[in-house]
């Protein structure tokens, strides 16, 4: 069963093997199941799902998953049952009204909640904002748009003065500044543009992007 994997602690060279443990709700073990070292996570699930019930019957739980664990498939098996599970932080799109209105509930002193059902009733989606989240995620975003910006406005004077005249080479390089900034690329809008035979690099805040940026920090 030691296989070569993922490893959580960047060791691809150390052979592993996966235990599921199963606690209480005090933290005590319960059972646990082996898995082969190179089997995925997600892949795990039913197998550890069926091994519970089978042990200690069908009872009303309800399943908590991590982003990392969780799939359609999963929840698919789980019909009929309840689960809270961690959703991808490209959902909150969907969500963009409701996280810009008031109406959240603070269950503590940095936390707020605001639940919000889907339309089919099945599912209802806990919108959940850290204040202590939130300051540090602005704080890092603000910090990658002003090295963003300065790298672009350095490459569009190179271009101006002349000391960039390959259009490939000048997109290769807004190329790679787009690449050290992936926390903020999203945010901006950039070009290169030929007049009368010159070069020029042309890029602008996208109207509305930090916006709903600022909105989901801390969400």
């Amino acid at each position: 069963m030691m296989q070569r994997g993922y490893s959580r602690d960047h060791r691809p060279d150390c052979k592993q093997v996966i235990i599921a443990l199963i606690v209480n709700q005090e933290g005590f073990p319960l059972s646990y199941e082996t898995f082969d070292g190179n089997r995925a996570d997600v892949t795990t699930v039913e197998t550890v799902l069926r091994m519970v019930e089978r042990k200690y019957g069908k009872a009303r739980r309800v399943w908590v998953f991590d982003r990392g664990i969780v799939s359609e498939e999963n929840l698919a098996a789980r019909r009929g049952a309840q689960y809270l599970v961690g959703t991808p932080r490209a959902k909150l799109k969907q969500f963009e009204k409701h996280l810009l209105e008031d109406g959240s509930e603070q269950v503590r002193p940095d936390v707020e909640v605001k639940l919000v059902p889907t339309p089919q009733g099945e599912e209802t989606y806990a919108l959940c904002r850290s204040t202590a989240r939130r300051a540090k995620e602005e704080a890092i975003h603000s910090r990658f748009s002003t090295r963003m910006e300065k790298a672009l406005a350095s490459l569009r004077k190179r271009v101006a003065e002349g000391k960039l005249k390959d259009r490939n080479k000048i997109e290769r390089r807004a190329g790679q500044i787009q690449a050290r900034h992936p926390q903020v690329v999203d945010l901006y809008a950039m070009k290169v543009v030929e007049t009368s035979g010159i070069l020029s690099l042309q890029w602008q805040a996208i109207p509305g992007r930090r916006a709903w940026q600022l909105a989901r920090e801390g969400a």
